[in-house]
């Protein structure tokens, strides 16, 4: 068993943050001081702006880590739909065409390696309305993960959950981390739908949220709160802040896992104990009103 980090176990504090929405720098109805007010008055604790192909550079504002990101459309899947591939925490921007056309569009892999070499923590955007499937994916090098939930596409066309996506690829032994994201182009009711609560030391910054993200030092959420997640290597277990989950699911590769029901009162806590046949285990929460959290996977067998 490949344990991967906890970050319940972590010292530190929860920050919330959104790190993949628009501005009127490329495809958003509100300008770059209009949405770091948004979220800054929200009292959202980071945020990324992910303009296409463009680093968009932001006015500081009190209590909200900026942090530099970027959304780039890159190569093509197997059914010619592009990759849009996000680059958080990078130094600069990456040289990439300034078309747009199929023609001129990078290598997926040399966005991913360009923005890795940039000090960037790289994630593949919205997998379902992208028409990204596993086989795209398994062969993509130095990628952190994927947007499980998308609140974008969700909102516009039924696309943002990608959580099939996800599990094709750990069911493969590939450990990549799920993330949530509102994605907000500001059109429609895109925005504080989804974000990430990152675990990290005290005085964030814009290089630990980048470090946190690529470690796995978070869970993803569209309104649960998690209040623990334990695993000793056999049994896991997530306690849940009020007002509580109908449902939890620990879900494994194939038939494997299990599925836990409030009976009357919203659940609390809820465990599950491996059988010795998984090949891996996330949790994923339902609360009463249909919101949602999901974590990182806590091992992948290789």
């Amino acid at each position: 068993m490949s344990r991967l980090l906890n970050p319940f176990t972590r010292p530190g504090r929860w920050y919330r943050g959104v790190w993949h929405c628009h501005t009127t720098e490329s495809d958003g109805a509100r300008t770059v001081e209009e949405v770091v007010a948004w979220y800054a008055d929200r009292r959202y604790d980071f945020l990324a702006i992910t303009d296409h192909n463009r680093v968009t550079l932001a006015p500081a504002a009190r209590g909200l880590v900026l942090v530099p990101g970027v959304e780039v459309d890159a190569g093509r899947t197997g059914v010619g739909t592009a990759f849009h591939i996000l680059g958080i925490g990078l130094r600069e921007m990456i040289d990439v065409p300034r078309e747009s056309a199929a023609r001129h569009a990078l290598p997926v892999q040399t966005v991913v390696d360009r923005l890795r070499a940039a000090g960037a923590a790289v994630f593949v955007a919205h997998p379902y309305w992208s028409g990204v499937v596993a086989d795209d994916l398994m062969p993509l090098r130095d990628v952190a993960g994927i947007e499980v939930f998308n609140a974008n596409v969700e909102e516009d066309i039924g696309k943002g959950y990608s959580g099939v996506h996800w599990d094709d690829c750990l069911a493969r032994r590939r450990p990549l981390l799920g993330v949530a994201n509102d994605d907000a182009h500001w059109k429609f009711a895109d925005h504080g739908k989804a974000w990430t609560m990152l675990r990290a030391a005290d005085g964030l910054t814009s290089a630990s949220v980048a470090e946190g993200l690529a470690a796995g030092s978070f869970y993803a959420s569209t309104g649960v709160t998690l209040e623990d997640v334990t695993f000793d290597g056999d049994t896991a277990t997530v306690r849940v802040a009020e007002p509580g989950a109908r449902e939890v699911r620990f879900i494994c590769d194939t038939r494997w896992g299990s599925r836990v029901r409030a009976e009357g009162t919203p659940l609390r806590e809820a465990s599950h104990t491996l059988r010795g046949r998984e090949g891996y285990l996330r949790i994923e929460v339902t609360g009463p009103d249909g919101a949602m959290a999901w974590t990182n996977p806590l091992f992948v067998e290789r």
